[in-house]
């Protein structure tokens, strides 16, 4: 797994969904730029992006780090059926390796990077 959140390809992937402008002045000064950005390039609603922030900031809780997996997977799990422009849809899409990642892989890398300070 880490070799994948390493990837130059993920990297790129993901660099190239936070480079989209989202006009929100309110959420980037709530949230800050950075996870504001992240939220609109995974496609998550914008009514849970304060949740979002919740579990970020209580990422060392156990039980916030599984209740947020559980929400990633319900999105992967959403993407799967119906894929949309977003970071979730690229991520069920990607291949490693001639195969694709694993709901669990996907958790990780979306975990990683919202809990993250930088991507």
């Amino acid at each position: 797994m880490t070799a994948i959140l390493r990837s130059h390809r993920l990297s790129e992937l993901v660099s190239a969904r936070l480079a989209r402008v989202v006009d929100d002045e309110v959420a980037g000064i709530v949230l800050g730029p950075r996870l504001r950005d992240l939220c609109a390039a995974l496609g998550i609603p914008p009514a849970d992006w304060m949740q979002l922030l919740h579990w970020a900031d209580r990422r060392g809780d156990s039980r916030e780090l599984e209740a947020f997996g559980t929400y990633i997977d319900v999105l992967v799990a959403d993407r799967c059926r119906r894929p949309g422009d977003d970071l979730i849809s690229d991520l069920v899409a990607f291949e490693v390796d001639g195969g694709g990642l694993t709901a669990d892989d996907i958790r990780t890398i979306v975990v990683e990077l919202v809990s993250s300070r930088t991507v």
